[in-house]
């Protein structure tokens, strides 16, 4: 997973629920959408030790392509926030008011940044 600054982070929610394992990842409840700012990303760019995670509380975030079962549980108010695992894996935490959670399923990455070192090369072989 490549991630950029003023670029969106779109990860998939289930309802948590005894049936999560046998959901179809193609077919999520709702989209949880978060744009990546300077602060955002800092945080992602931690490495927890094993046994360890990291909550980074999203304060600007929406949702879409929301099942209509779920609409009426949303209505009551949610928070969201990332975790961030010892890999790193990243995954989303939907919480409603309701005591519904929602959970994205985890996912590896590995943050990559443009540091510029590829202009360089272009200009010296120009």
């Amino acid at each position: 997973m490549e991630l950029q600054e003023n670029t969106p982070l779109n990860l998939p929610l289930f309802k948590l629920d005894d049936n999560l394992a046998e959901r179809d990842m193609a077919q999520p409840d709702l989209t949880l959408e978060v744009i990546l700012d300077a602060n955002l990303l800092a945080n992602l760019c931690q490495n927890p030790a094993p046994e360890q995670s990291v909550s980074i509380p999203l304060e600007g975030y929406q949702i879409s392509n929301i099942e209509q079962q779920v609409a009426e549980v949303l209505s009551q108010g949610h928070q969201a926030q990332l975790l961030l695992n010892h890999g790193p894996v990243l995954s989303a935490v939907l919480s409603c008011e309701s005591q519904a959670m929602f959970v994205s399923p985890p996912m590896e990455m590995m943050p990559t940044f443009d540091l510029g070192l590829d202009d360089e090369d272009d200009e010296e072989g120009a």
